[in-house]
């Protein structure tokens, strides 16, 4: 569980240096090939893990059952009068509501990495992209906000969304976002994503998995849910002029599972 995207961390290790991902795989080809590819010590089972921008944190623990933390339910919820945001909130599920994103271009506002490599480099050394949330466009994204956090809390292990979606073709790709928002200035960070394609179908519910992740939220901060259609990392299958609606029918409500837990 490391910072930064594809690549950027093996690559010293790669170059002869020292990274994490290549002196575990050394050691794990010494313990189960046999051979003298790393320095001869035993390999560390288990989960090893860095929390986002601060790459001299060294976490371990026996295995992801130890690793992840329990998953509170986060309910998307429907757009208040006058709002352009709804709510992502725990407690009671919210069925009954529809959202309409519009199939888009590069323009949306908000993308997993606005410079490949380069983005993943800066998030190592502490210095993520900044996305300013009122600059994303809502004709194209979905957003969900939390209210603000009471204390710090800790995001670590893998988070799981549940939709409702219609598209208007049989084909379509969304994407989902999660921030952390500083509500005083609007400058967020990326958390986690993940995208996801429907094919050859016109309505579905979906349950997909964000990448995991290990994150320090502090208090004051808030969570940011957002779903658009288009991100440049990923193919898509989208069609334009189309739109995706998302939707919350009852039995079947949107949410997305968070493991959460109070900073000790």
């Amino acid at each position: 569980m490391q910072i930064g995207d594809h690549g950027n961390s093996e690559l010293p290790g790669l170059l002869g240096g020292i990274s994490k991902p290549t002196e575990m795989t050394y050691r794990w080809m010494d313990h189960h090939l046999g051979g003298t590819a790393g320095d001869g010590a035993q390999p560390q089972f288990g989960i090893r893990s860095e929390y986002m921008h601060n790459l001299l944190s060294d976490l371990t623990h026996d295995d992801w059952a130890d690793y992840a933390l329990p998953k509170e339910r986060f309910h998307l919820g429907d757009v208040p009068a006058g709002k352009q945001d709804a709510p992502l909130a725990q407690g009671q599920p919210q069925p009954g509501w529809t959202r309409s994103v519009q199939a888009a271009g590069p323009d949306t506002g908000i993308v997993v990495a606005p410079k490949l490599v380069q983005s993943g480099l800066a998030e190592r050394v502490g210095l993520p992209h900044v996305y300013k949330t009122a600059d994303i466009k809502r004709d194209v994204a979905a957003v969900w906000t939390t209210a603000p956090l009471d204390r710090p809390m800790r995001v670590q292990g893998d988070l799981e969304a549940r939709l409702t979606v219609r598209p208007q073709t049989k084909n379509a790709t969304f994407t989902a976002y999660l921030l952390d928002c500083d509500p005083a200035t609007g400058r967020a960070a990326i958390i986690t994503h993940a995208p996801y394609t429907l094919t050859d179908q016109q309505a579905a519910t979906v349950t997909f998995r964000l990448q995991p992740t290990h994150y320090i939220l502090a208090k004051g901060r808030q969570l940011q849910l957002i779903i658009d259609s288009y991100d440049p990392f990923y193919a898509d299958e989208n069609t334009i002029p189309a739109a995706l609606e998302i939707t919350s029918p009852k039995g079947n409500e949107s949410y997305i599972d968070i493991p959460f837990a109070t900073l000790p």
